[in-house]
């Protein structure tokens, strides 16, 4: 009896001690859809983590409760730091792309939805005379008889449910797709990073790097986009390192802005050939 006791006493244990192993990290690309998680804030500027609060779905399986990842900056990310202060607990369904960049995964926010109430939510009196409000005469000034809501649609506005999270204060729906765009065909050169970043994601100097638009003496611009960790990225490293010379590239790929400052994620980076008589 003794030693069987004492092993219950142990499974918990170990079990638990099991969830905090290192998860390995995930393949460039995965989708999370709709994962359970807390904001958390990274010691850094900017720098924000999510960390899971229940298993999470993914083509590759489950993803563990208390996984974390570092948020990369997007429209979405600012839109998720300016709702978190108002709510009870930072607690978020989100919707997000898996990146991969020398083994270490990230997440860029597409979509989420706050799982916590709004500090300043108004109470279920105050809702009812709002609709005491709503379901007295409205007349247009014209003489037009009296128009009002029926009961049945009165009851149903008491439990509605208010859309947060992508909602702003203008009453238009903030779309991250609508605040992104892609850039195609783009010909330009990758090169580190000169300067820390001012704001947005805060990695090591040598995990930094940019991309300038470079058309073979064409003007393409003068836009520099700082460069998301990824895999792509991580492909056209090994491919810059690997050559003697100086390479262009090709790129594609989808365009956010974090606070000001225009990020680029790749999604193909391919080599760039001038006509043989172009210094490169």
């Amino acid at each position: 009896m003794i030693v069987s006791a004492a092993l219950l006493i142990l499974l918990p244990v170990t079990s638990r001690g099991a969830q905090q192993n290192p998860v390995r990290p995930l393949a460039d690309g995965t989708f999370l859809p709709g994962a359970d998680g807390k904001l958390i804030a990274g010691g850094a500027a900017d720098v924000w983590l999510f960390e899971l609060i229940a298993d999470a779905n993914s083509v590759y399986g489950p993803v563990a409760a208390g996984t974390r990842f570092e948020l990369l900056p997007c429209a979405t990310l600012e839109q998720l730091i300016a709702d978190v202060n108002d709510r009870h607990a930072p607690t978020y369904r989100l919707s997000a792309r898996v990146t991969r960049f020398r083994d270490k995964s990230f997440l860029l926010s597409m979509y989420y939805l706050p799982l916590s109430k709004l500090k300043t939510a108004e109470s279920p009196g105050a809702q009812d005379k709002e609709l005491q409000t709503l379901q007295g005469p409205v007349r247009s000034g014209q003489g037009d008889p009296e128009l009002t809501i029926p009961q049945e649609v009165a009851e149903k506005l008491k439990d509605r449910r208010v859309v947060r999270g992508l909602q702003r204060e203008s009453g238009k729906p903030a779309s991250p797709i609508a605040s992104s765009r892609m850039l195609v065909d783009a010909l330009g050169r990758i090169e580190r990073a000169a300067a820390p970043a001012a704001a947005g994601l805060q990695p090591p100097a040598s995990d930094r790097f940019v991309f300038v638009p470079d058309g073979f003496g064409w003007n393409v611009g003068r836009t520099r986009y700082e460069l998301l960790p990824c895999g792509v990225l991580e492909q056209a490293l090994q491919m810059q390192t690997a050559s003697p010379d100086r390479i262009r590239f090709n790129v594609a790929g989808l365009v956010t802005e974090f606070k000001g400052r225009k990020y680029l994620l790749l999604q193909r980076a391919i080599r760039a050939y001038g006509q043989g008589n172009l210094v490169k």
